[in-house]
């Protein structure tokens, strides 16, 4: 039959268009399958079924072959990596090293991620240590994960008092010798750069501790952690301050090389899986409870006998904090802890990281309870509100942030006011842009924390 204006095809060319037009077909969508399970195997999905291959740094408390997890920030990697995805969660494993990451540590083949590094100001390199330079050229930093206070410690007996800037000035200040001068010279501050402080080079943290004992320096730069854990295992605590105005503030990262065929996936899981920490309290209950270690740990006395060549003398201990001492009664000398330390530098080793299972969402982190955590929580809040004051958001949040971690209820409510447009009404914070989300969270923190405030600021939030 034929149909006016229709143009019929043969049969035989319709049987000839589908014996070779169907199988080509059949063959582009297995190559498209094939491509995208490739992909998959090359991607974030792909990672999550391999090993994640960690170098730690010691740095206690921050990072401690002997503390609980490893320390604060290789616990938080590991459930920032537990919480990753897709597939999660990931295994790891830890090598230790006591050296400081070097390029070709960095770019060691059966290394992916390196930790824990302090942020490097990659935009002023005259102020990077030859170290920091090179982190800055082959590295890739995660999302911080850590915020730290950098602080100044001086001798308890010292007249030196940090109250402003041009306090510092005429006096010796001590950094240890992979230590950027960023912390002496950014803000446009070049105290350094223009020699209004001298800077004392020092190999390590307990020789700028050492230098300050022995009047070779005024003052040395730690990080308030490393600082504060380093004398209370030297049992040096009474015999030095941590003065309260804060230096700067940093924060600790994890990196890849970028010549890791991963690294990228791995930072991106990384940065997504910390994100998921945060969202609820499982992050402060983390750090919370891995500083409560860190103030528990033993003398480094001991530990340097534990780990001391059986042909090697065993190293006095010096005298522990909790052992009085008169005001007569000299300080312990930290130079033969020193070396008793450097004698007994661990060498690297392995140790298998189990993945954390998934757990449900973690209780807020309990209220402060020993004094001496609660009276640093509220100096943490004093200068954090004296910060607020003079219009510096960004140091009073994190001074407010870290006591709110140990578990101040008022430094939740503090935090929480520097997100809250209602309370961003004084004339110096009228720049500073709200966030409602992060005003609950922190309203919510200081409510399970016991601030009675809480409930009805929550409520404003939501009628707004």
């Amino acid at each position: 039959m034929h149909v006016q204006g229709s143009a019929a095809i043969p049969t035989n060319r319709l049987y000839a268009i589908g014996r070779f037009a169907l199988p080509a077909i059949g063959g582009f969508l297995a190559v498209l399958g094939l491509l995208a399970q490739a992909q998959a195997q090359t991607t974030g999905a792909g990672v999550t079924t391999s090993n994640v291959r960690i170098l730690a740094v010691a740095t206690p408390p921050l990072a401690d072959e002997q503390l609980p997890d490893g320390g604060v920030v290789l616990a938080l990697v590991g459930a920032s990596l537990g919480r990753a995805g897709p597939g999660g969660p990931f295994e790891s494993s830890v090598r230790w090293t006591s050296e400081g990451l070097t390029p070709q540590l960095l770019k060691d083949p059966s290394v992916d991620l390196s930790l824990p590094v302090e942020r490097a100001d990659c935009d002023h390199p005259n102020n990077l240590t030859q170290s920091s330079a090179a982190l800055c050229d082959n590295a890739v930093f995660s999302e911080p994960i850590l915020q730290v206070v950098l602080a100044l410690f001086t001798s308890s007996n010292s007249a030196f008092k940090f109250e402003t800037d041009q306090s510092i000035f005429g006096k010796s200040v001590c950094l240890s010798r992979d230590h950027d001068l960023s912390v002496l010279n950014g803000n446009g501050r070049n105290w350094a750069s223009h020699k209004r402080v001298t800077v004392v080079r020092r190999p390590t943290l307990l020789d700028c501790v050492a230098a300050v004992q022995a009047n070779d320096a005024d003052t040395f730069v730690a990080t308030d952690l490393e600082g504060t854990h380093l004398l209370r295992r030297l049992g040096l605590a009474p015999y030095f301050t941590l003065l309260p105005r804060p230096l700067a503030t940093g924060s600790i990262h994890a990196i890849v090389s970028r010549e890791h065929a991963r690294g990228a996936d791995l930072i991106a899981a990384l940065n997504s899986g910390l994100k998921k920490l945060k969202e609820g309290d499982a992050y402060a209950s983390i750090v919370q409870k891995h500083l409560i270690a860190a103030t528990s740990a033993p003398a480094v006395g001991a530990s340097a006998q534990r780990k001391a060549p059986p042909s090697s003398p065993p190293a006095a201990a010096p005298k522990t904090a909790a052992a009085p001492a008169g005001p007569s009664a000299p300080a312990p000398n930290v130079a033969a802890a020193s070396a008793s330390q450097a004698s007994a530098a661990p060498a690297v080793a392995a140790v298998a990281v189990a993945p954390p299972p998934a757990a449900p969402k973690a209780a807020a982190p309990p209220p402060v309870t020993d004094k001496e955590s609660r009276e640093r929580a509220l100096k943490f809040v004093k200068r954090g509100s004296e910060e607020l004051g003079e219009g510096r958001v960004a140091p009073a949040r994190l001074l407010f942030e870290r006591a709110a971690e140990m578990g101040l209820a008022q430094a939740a409510m503090a935090l929480a006011a520097t997100y809250d447009a209602a309370e961003l009404s004084q004339p110096h914070l009228r720049n500073v842009l709200p966030d409602p989300a992060e005003a609950k969270r922190w309203y919510e923190r200081a409510q399970a924390l016991g601030a009675a405030e809480a409930g009805a600021r929550l409520q404003r939030l939501g009628a707004r």
